[in-house]
């Protein structure tokens, strides 16, 4: 691959990243060069996946006798992992998403030996670039796969473990992916990064209670808001915020996010001042909506969260601290 061709890969990649969140795009611009490059690829891929699951982009698939084959191999496989689950969508469209699913795992085992060649998406080409730079586990890129597979169906997750399994999938292991790229010295990094990803994901569930309560997705857990006399379909009155059984529901969940938010926080003493200023600015803007639905006592059905206005300005002014600070601070030995 020639190095004009990985640069307009890369070129791509942090067009993708800018259009889908100025704050974060913000972020990573602490980092290095080179490190700045390969989590714009991480991520765009991870923008890539979200959105073909959700149904915001159309899957362009090529489809060949060998993929249709590979993607009714995956669908015997996934849907005796969902034994009893109905696809969220028809059969056609599901099929269509998962063959997309298919092909970008497929990609992602070719990128990984090297393989991919200047016909594939731009993607693929900066992340063949970013798994010969770096030490990333296809297998952390594959569990992402699997968490947007999951999402593919209309699924209720019971229990707080079972939760955490979710947002393994589609949060800790893109944390898993990109704590290689910022390169650490104590493998217990790792897993503070999972629990990192777990409490970000467990926030994004809260913000986003509405709107995937009206998708049919159910993430909050069932079994949890049952042992607080609250049903499912509980979740469709704007006024539950009000309701004595939610309040004690979101204070366990609550004390739940906290506990993770306590490990993650140690994530940052691994990274160098600078490769850590990426996640610091993420953290602190979850943290951000977090104490905002406290604020609000844990009212999530009446009022859009996202950050304010003065909360951006509040971030944009952190970012420039603290990459001013990262760069005349002396690295880890």
């Amino acid at each position: 691959m020639n190095q004009k061709m990985i640069e307009s890969s890369y070129l791509h990649c942090k067009q993708l990243c800018k259009d889908a969140s100025t704050t974060f795009f913000s972020s990573f611009s602490a980092l290095e060069y080179e490190k700045r490059c390969a989590v714009h690829a991480v991520y765009a891929l991870c923008r890539w996946v979200d959105d073909i699951v959700d149904g915001d982009v159309e899957p362009l698939v090529v489809e060949t006798k060998e993929l249709l084959q590979a993607t009714l191999e995956r669908d015997i496989i996934i849907k005796n992992i969902h034994f009893g689950k109905q696809p969220a969508n028809s059969e056609k469209i599901y099929i269509h998403r998962l063959m997309a699913l298919v092909s970008i795992r497929n990609n992602l085992q070719r990128a990984s030996e090297g393989k991919i060649n200047s016909k594939d998406p731009l993607v693929f080409v900066a992340l063949q670039d970013v798994f010969a730079r770096y030490p990333i586990r296809l297998q952390d890129f594959e569990t992402i796969i699997e968490g947007m597979e999951d999402d593919l169906f209309t699924l209720r997750y019971n229990t707080w473990d079972d939760l955490r399994a979710y947002c393994y999938k589609v949060a800790s292991a893109v944390g898993l992916i990109l704590i290689e790229i910022y390169g650490y010295e104590d493998r217990a990094a790792r897993l503070h990064a999972i629990d990192f990803g777990i409490q970000m994901q467990m926030i994004n569930v809260l913000r986003d209670v509405n709107v995937d309560y009206e998708s049919g997705r159910i993430y909050l857990p069932v079994e949890v808001l049952a042992s607080h006399n609250l049903k499912v379909s509980d979740l469709a009155n704007t006024n539950l915020a009000k309701n004595t059984s939610w309040k004690a529901f979101i204070s366990e969940y609550f004390d739940v996010v906290r506990t993770h938010q306590e490990s993650a926080r140690h994530l940052f003493d691994y990274l160098d001042p600078r490769s850590r200023v990426q996640p610091k600015i993420m953290s602190d803007a979850y943290s951000l909506i977090f104490h905002q639905i406290i604020r609000s006592s844990g009212d999530v059905f009446t009022t859009p969260l996202k950050l304010t206005f003065y909360g951006k300005i509040s971030l944009w002014v952190k970012i420039n601290y603290l990459k001013v600070k990262a760069k005349i601070a002396p690295n880890m030995s």
